[in-house]
């Protein structure tokens, strides 16, 4: 029984199960999760910690040194790098691209929990593995008029419970806003004239402010609970808490100090619009629908709005939900329009709307079963799988074109349609099914690219190739039936370009070696255009947000960088596409990160309907921007490349690495390296590396003079912090919650510029001595931030780019590097995105060297031939440099998109080299000499090969044109297969003929 004949015969059935997996393909993409990328496993882990009051330098020896030492022997890392400044460290640890992560957490933290006793005791550490999730979706100012610790206690209790309960929601965090705390600020003369220390003030509050349970006891036979408690509720009697002097003499709290509520030092300042506002950041769980998310959190704030209280209002900040429902649109916009588009080839060519309706049946039944295929492998609607939907259009229906072709050629010769059906299903079902197989081919060896390039491109690649194999399946059981059914005769329409290119072929017959020889010359010609193209890691996509890192000089203190910080906002409101601002200083937006409080970011969203792009806009503020701060350092970066920079863990894309023992020739060497960089075309926000000093002042105890008077250098520390920082000392309830109670002097004692040479120290005899008496009190520079990579100290120095592609500045780099002989004892690296740059193009090219391989591996088993592969593979090359040549001409870098696009481009021009040869082998079959075979051929397979190629260059255009958001990612791919395939095919038809003649003989 033929396969045409099996078909008719269970066409009830055949009927039933596509219309089944049509509507389960319909149910799984309404369930579908939708995110703005794939589900991406960074093979990394942050290390944060954090000891209040330390140095830089101390911290290093205290606390990164030995995590970095511990960590760097658990099981699967690779690289361990550090960054240390004042009272925070961060260390970032990488491992193998397939290491099992979540395993890697529980042994960092199992040897965190080992190290916990070698450390000083004040530290705090925390691992987190990051993800995409670890960054929010979402973030909602809080702001208005009220006073910032009122916005911080509505943001964390009030919003934080309300969202955090939602489903899908991972993480809920609160930054900014005051920390609301009960102060009890002491007056130092009146502490010195009560001959009181503040440790000792600081003792009697706590233990005045204690709630114990003392017993239990049984009272007409019920159980009662005595509990002992000091004022916790009402702090009203506390000013009158005995602290010292005699029975007849008491001393009262009340009498040295003042207790009333306020907040903790305010060492980091949040903004929103240039209002004081607490931000609340949201993130999604793994796998969790961003779309869905973000709508059940607007119907949750709907609510919350109709009661707020007055002076409180919730604004949006950052919607990173509306950029993925925005790039969704758009990409279905692409996917619909360029399914129109090849269904208008097939109309134009056949000239039948029974034949449009028989191919076109193959789009959306492929489009829904792919969406089940999706859900089945735990996928979800982001802009990479949409992308390979999109990029699928004109390949779905290639199949179905072929065999509608095929079926209407014989049915317009006079076959009867079911005859001419079975008869082009036997001629062309071999053919098509290889064709299609290399193309799913060419995508099996990505399981090896490892990294964040292998994972993105790998839902690109599984979407695409569930498509064009369920396409397939489509194309042989469906079509065929609905070629029986609908197919009609209507009269003939020969392709117009047949007479044309037949007699080419005639002309070019006699001379085949001269037309093999001219496609090469046109070939070398485009391998010479394509040389300068340039290179760069991942396309950048222009969210309509920016990023804008300040760094003040180093030790500014906190208000003036915040002054700063307002300038910096005056300088960005005049531009028009500005829409909101939110500032963060001595803070950061995403995962816990050690940062300076001079240092602050600011995310500036742009209005959607804007006329300049996002590079433009952000080159026009960067020169506003360094004119109105001169001594500010800043740099510019679009905000998704820069959640995915610190994903991967390289921040700058451009970064020449200074490491060696002398931590101070590096310092020495990097402004000579920055100053030879400094003129570079493209290369802005430069910095040398070198933080500046960071101003301490060091009270060294002489144990002598502090021994004679019985103090100790832990009792001379103990006082200093009291007065400076001051002691928590327990806490109170307010509002149903507890609140800090802290013991320090007052502001106007504790803040002057000579507070330390000031400060009294109480004996344990009752005696006060002046600090300077016990401890020699000295001013240092020391540097603020110091660098280890592999545990050697490391001097970075970096930069950015602007309107220039990654791989032409880091070749500038390199040569003038080149030039530049470092001092002994210091090694010169460039590190940055480069080197996920040359690591995944180096994969890429493995990936595209097997993908070759397992073409002719298809083709060698389909013509039972060695010779033909290599002359259907030889239009791989032509395609290669023409794609590139494509890419200089448009301004389009090679990235990791457009070698996708090379890769899809070798699966794609074998199958018009199939097509033409396997009927050209069927005419030597026949009889027919090579020349008269191949030109039979023609005749015949010209038609479909026009088609199908065109279907798939036309699906490919509104990728290619780059039309709304979320299109810049699979751009240079649609580039690279648009100038490629079209490129080619014209060559492989002019001069694949000529080659097939000299390989077989012209006899």
């Amino acid at each position: 029984m033929t396969w045409m004949a099996l078909l008719r015969r269970n066409v009830p059935g055949l009927v039933a199960l596509m219309l089944t997996l049509c509507a389960l393909g319909l149910v799984a993409g309404m369930r579908l999760p939708g995110g703005l990328y794939p589900e991406v496993t960074f093979p990394r882990i942050v290390v944060a910690a954090t000891l209040p009051g330390a140095s830089a330098r101390s911290m290093q020896l205290t606390v990164t040194r030995p995590v970095e030492e511990a960590l760097s022997t658990v099981i699967g890392v690779r690289r361990v790098r550090s960054r240390t400044i004042r009272a925070a460290a961060e260390v970032s640890l990488w491992f193998e691209p397939n290491a099992d992560m979540d395993r890697a957490l529980g042994l960092v933290n199992a040897r965190l929990g080992e190290l916990g006793s070698t450390l000083p005791n004040d530290v705090g550490l925390v691992a987190e593995q990051l993800l995409p999730s670890s960054f929010p979706i979402q973030t909602f100012a809080v702001t208005g008029t009220a006073e910032p610790a009122r916005l911080r206690d509505f943001a964390l209790y009030t919003l934080r419970p309300r969202l955090a309960g939602l489903p899908g929601v991972g993480r809920v965090d609160v930054i900014g806003g005051d920390v609301r705390e009960v102060t009890i600020t002491v007056d130092a003369r009146k502490l010195e004239q009560a001959k009181l220390d503040l440790p000792t003030v600081a003792t009697a509050v706590g233990n005045a402010l204690k709630l114990e349970p003392a017993g239990r006891v049984d009272t007409h036979y019920q159980q009662e609970l005595i509990v002992v408690r000091g004022p916790v509720d009402d702090l009203t009697p506390l000013p009158a808490l005995v602290v010292g002097g005699t029975p007849e003499a008491p001393v009262r709290l009340g009498d040295v100090a003042r207790v009333e509520d306020g907040h903790a030092d305010r060492l980091t300042r949040t903004y929103a619009n240039g209002r004081p506002a607490a931000f609340v950041n949201i993130g999604r769980r793994p796998e969790a629908d961003a779309l869905q998310l973000a709508r059940d959190v607007q119907a949750e704030l709907a609510q919350l709005r109709t009661a707020l209280p007055p002076g409180i209002e919730v604004e949006i900040s950052y919607d990173q939900a509306g950029l993925i429902a925005r790039s969704v649109a758009h990409v279905r916009n692409e996917v619909a329009i360029g399914g129109l588009l090849t269904l208008v080839v097939v109309g134009l060519f056949l000239r039948s709307w029974r034949a449009v309706v028989a191919a076109a049946a193959a789009l959306p039944a492929t489009l829904l079963m792919t969406f089940g295929a999706l859900w089945l492998s735990g996928g979800t609607l982001n802009l990479m799988s949409l992308g390979g939907l999109a990029v699928a259009i004109g390949l779905v229906v290639d199949d179905a074109v072929v065999v509608v072709e095929a079926v209407y050629r014989r049915i317009s010769e006079g076959q009867e349609r079911w005859m001419a059906t079975a008869a082009a299903l036997r001629e062309i079902a071999w053919p098509v099914t290889n064709s299609t197989l290399t193309t799913v081919v060419v995508f099996a060896p990505l399981s090896l690219l490892s990294g964040v390039a292998g994972q993105f491109f790998s839902a690109l690649a599984f979407t695409l190739c569930a498509a064009v194999l369920l396409s397939l399946a489509v194309a042989i059981t469906l079509t065929p039936l609905l070629c029986g059914w609908l197919l009609r005769v209507e009269g003939t329409h020969p392709a117009p370009s047949v007479g044309l290119y037949r007699r080419w072929l005639s002309r070019s017959g006699g001379r085949p070696g001269w037309t093999v020889g001219a496609v090469l010359l046109v070939t070398v010609l485009l391998a010479v255009l394509a040389s300068g193209v340039g290179t760069g890691f991942l396309p950048e996509l222009d969210e309509g947000a920016f990023v804008v890192d300040y760094f003040a000089p180093t030790g500014t203190s906190v208000d003036e960088a915040d002054r700063l910080g307002r300038q910096l906002e005056a300088a960005l409101a005049p531009l028009p596409e500005v829409e909101s601002t939110s500032r963060r200083l001595g803070a950061e937006l995403g995962p816990p990160a050690a940062t300076e409080s001079f240092r602050g970011d600011m995310t500036v969203a742009l209005k959607p309907g804007r006329s300049r792009s996002g590079p433009d806009v952000i080159e026009d503020a960067r020169t506003r921007v360094e004119s109105a701060l001169p001594g500010v350092r800043v740099e510019f970066v679009e905000l998704l490349q820069d959640v995915l920079s610190d994903l991967e863990g390289n921040p700058d894309p451009v970064e020449v690495k200074l490491q060696g023992e002398d931590v101070h020739a590096l310092q020495a060497f990097a402004p000579l390296v920055a100053e030879r960089l400094r003129d570079i075309p493209g290369l802005a926000d430069l910095y040398d590396g070198v933080a500046d000093c960071a101003p301490e002042v060091h009270v060294d105890v002489d144990l002598a003079a502090s021994g004679r008077v019985g103090l100790t250098a832990q009792d001379v520390a103990a006082q200093v912090r009291t007065a400076l920082l001051g002691d928590v000392v327990g806490a109170v309830t307010r509002e149903d919650r507890l609140v800090d109670v802290r013991v320090r002097l007052r502001d106007a004692d504790r803040l002057e510029p000579g507070v330390v040479e000031a400060l009294r120290l109480r004996t344990s005899s009752g005696a006060s001595v002046p600090l300077p008496q016990v401890a020699h009190v000295r001013r240092e520079c020391l540097p603020s931030e110091l660098l280890a990579d592999n545990l050697r100290p490391l001097v970075a120095v970096t930069g950015r780019l602007e309107s220039r592609d990654l791989g032409g500045v880091t070749a500038d780099v390199e040569r003038r590097l080149a030039g530049l002989k470092p001092p002994p004892g210091v090694e010169v690296r460039l590190g940055g995105q480069r080197e996920s740059q040359r690591e995944s193009f180096q994969s890429l090219a493995l990936v595209l060297t097997l993908a070759a391989l397992g073409v002719f591996l298809v083709l060698a088993f389909h013509f039972r031939s060695l010779v033909l592969p290599l002359l259907i593979l030889g239009a791989a090359p032509i395609a290669l440099v023409a794609g590139m040549a494509c890419l200089r001409v448009t301004g389009t870098p090679l990235n990791v998109s457009s070698l996708m696009g090379c890769i899809l481009l070798v699966g794609l021009v074998v199958k018009n080299g199939i097509l033409l040869l396997d009927r050209a082998e069927e005419g030597r079959a026949e009889g027919l000499a090579p020349r008269e075979a191949v030109e039979h051929a023609a005749d015949v397979r010209l038609r479909p090969i026009l088609m199908t190629t065109l279907a798939t260059l036309l699906g490919l255009l509104p990728l290619a044109l780059g039309w709304g958001e979320g299109g810049e990612l699979q751009r240079p791919l649609a580039i690279t297969v648009l100038g490629g395939l079209l490129i080619s095919t014209l060559l492989v038809l002019l001069g694949l003929p000529a080659a097939y003649v000299l390989a077989r003989g012209r006899r």
